[in-house]
Protein backbone atom coordinates (compact mmCIF):
# COMPACT_ATOMS: atom_id res chain seq x y z
CA UNK A 1 0.00 0.00 0.00
CA UNK A 2 1.17 3.24 -1.10
CA UNK A 3 2.21 5.89 1.96
CA UNK A 4 0.68 9.77 1.79
CA UNK A 5 3.59 10.74 1.29
CA UNK A 6 4.03 8.72 -2.15
CA UNK A 7 0.99 9.87 -2.99
CA UNK A 8 1.23 13.32 -2.35
CA UNK A 9 4.70 13.20 -3.89
CA UNK A 10 3.27 11.68 -6.74
CA UNK A 11 0.27 14.44 -6.99
CA UNK A 12 2.80 17.07 -7.29
CA UNK A 13 4.93 15.35 -9.55
CA UNK A 14 1.90 15.00 -12.49
CA UNK A 15 1.66 18.31 -11.39
CA UNK A 16 4.77 19.13 -12.85
CA UNK A 17 4.12 17.46 -16.31
CA UNK A 18 2.95 19.82 -18.89
CA UNK A 19 -0.62 19.49 -19.28
CA UNK A 20 -0.63 19.59 -22.71
CA UNK A 21 2.41 17.01 -23.74
CA UNK A 22 1.54 15.32 -27.41
CA UNK A 23 2.88 13.18 -29.70
CA UNK A 24 6.12 14.45 -31.00
CA UNK A 25 7.33 16.83 -27.88
CA UNK A 26 11.19 16.46 -27.88
CA UNK A 27 12.05 16.97 -24.11
CA UNK A 28 15.33 16.46 -22.44
CA UNK A 29 15.70 14.67 -19.36
CA UNK A 30 18.46 14.69 -16.55
CA UNK A 31 20.91 11.63 -16.96
CA UNK A 32 21.40 9.66 -14.10
CA UNK A 33 24.93 9.82 -14.62
CA UNK A 34 25.27 13.25 -14.93
CA UNK A 35 24.71 15.05 -18.06
CA UNK A 36 21.13 15.04 -20.04
CA UNK A 37 19.02 12.51 -22.38
CA UNK A 38 16.47 13.50 -25.43
CA UNK A 39 13.21 11.41 -24.71
CA UNK A 40 10.90 12.22 -27.50
CA UNK A 41 7.17 11.82 -26.75
CA UNK A 42 5.41 8.95 -29.10
CA UNK A 43 1.54 8.88 -27.12
CA UNK A 44 0.07 10.22 -24.15
CA UNK A 45 -3.08 9.11 -22.70
CA UNK A 46 -4.52 9.85 -19.44
CA UNK A 47 -1.98 7.88 -17.40
CA UNK A 48 0.94 6.66 -19.50
CA UNK A 49 3.74 8.44 -21.25
CA UNK A 50 5.07 6.37 -24.31
CA UNK A 51 8.44 8.06 -25.05
CA UNK A 52 11.46 6.73 -27.06
CA UNK A 53 14.97 7.61 -25.14
CA UNK A 54 17.77 8.28 -27.18
CA UNK A 55 21.49 7.28 -26.33
CA UNK A 56 22.64 11.00 -26.77
CA UNK A 57 24.44 12.16 -23.83
CA UNK A 58 24.85 16.21 -23.47
CA UNK A 59 27.01 18.13 -20.87
CA UNK A 60 24.81 20.44 -20.50
CA UNK A 61 20.92 21.23 -21.12
CA UNK A 62 20.48 21.88 -24.86
CA UNK A 63 17.85 24.00 -26.11
CA UNK A 64 17.35 22.35 -29.40
CA UNK A 65 18.82 19.17 -30.95
CA UNK A 66 18.61 17.96 -34.85
CA UNK A 67 16.49 15.03 -34.75
CA UNK A 68 18.34 13.45 -37.63
CA UNK A 69 21.16 12.76 -35.20
CA UNK A 70 19.70 11.48 -32.54
CA UNK A 71 20.16 7.35 -32.12
CA UNK A 72 19.56 3.92 -30.14
CA UNK A 73 23.02 2.47 -30.96
CA UNK A 74 23.22 -0.45 -29.95
CA UNK A 75 23.36 -2.77 -26.60
CA UNK A 76 26.85 -3.96 -27.53
CA UNK A 77 27.85 -0.17 -27.61
CA UNK A 78 30.30 0.56 -24.40
CA UNK A 79 28.96 3.82 -24.05
CA UNK A 80 25.30 2.96 -23.42
CA UNK A 81 22.44 2.82 -25.92
CA UNK A 82 18.97 4.22 -26.15
CA UNK A 83 15.29 2.54 -26.03
CA UNK A 84 12.88 2.95 -28.72
CA UNK A 85 9.45 2.30 -27.33
CA UNK A 86 9.19 3.20 -23.30
CA UNK A 87 5.97 3.47 -21.05
CA UNK A 88 5.94 5.25 -18.17
CA UNK A 89 3.29 6.50 -15.86
CA UNK A 90 2.75 9.97 -16.04
CA UNK A 91 4.17 10.52 -12.23
CA UNK A 92 7.51 8.52 -13.15
CA UNK A 93 7.98 10.54 -16.20
CA UNK A 94 7.56 13.81 -14.12
CA UNK A 95 10.23 12.88 -12.21
CA UNK A 96 12.45 13.03 -14.71
CA UNK A 97 11.50 16.96 -14.75
CA UNK A 98 11.25 16.76 -18.53
CA UNK A 99 11.74 20.29 -20.11
CA UNK A 100 9.96 20.48 -23.55
CA UNK A 101 12.65 22.18 -26.39
CA UNK A 102 11.11 21.26 -29.35
CA UNK A 103 8.27 19.41 -31.17
CA UNK A 104 8.33 16.76 -34.49
CA UNK A 105 6.21 14.50 -36.25
CA UNK A 106 6.02 10.39 -34.72
CA UNK A 107 6.69 8.30 -37.92
CA UNK A 108 5.12 5.06 -38.21
CA UNK A 109 7.79 3.35 -37.57
CA UNK A 110 8.69 5.24 -34.35
CA UNK A 111 5.31 3.36 -33.17
CA UNK A 112 6.43 -0.31 -33.66
CA UNK A 113 7.72 -0.74 -30.17
CA UNK A 114 4.05 1.01 -28.97
CA UNK A 115 2.27 -1.48 -31.06
CA UNK A 116 3.62 -4.85 -29.75
CA UNK A 117 3.10 -3.09 -26.47
CA UNK A 118 -0.70 -2.42 -27.01
CA UNK A 119 -1.41 -5.64 -28.38
CA UNK A 120 0.68 -7.59 -25.95
CA UNK A 121 -1.59 -5.21 -23.24
CA UNK A 122 2.49 -4.44 -21.97
CA UNK A 123 2.61 -3.03 -18.51
CA UNK A 124 3.88 0.49 -17.38
CA UNK A 125 7.25 1.26 -15.65
CA UNK A 126 5.63 2.82 -12.69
Amino acid sequence: MRSVLQAVAGWWLIRRLPSDLVSGDICVVESGEGGYKIAKVLKVDASIVHIALYKNRYSERPAWVDPAVLTFGSIDDLDGFGIGHLPLSRATFAAWLPVRIQDSVVNDEELEGYRIWEGSQGGVFQ
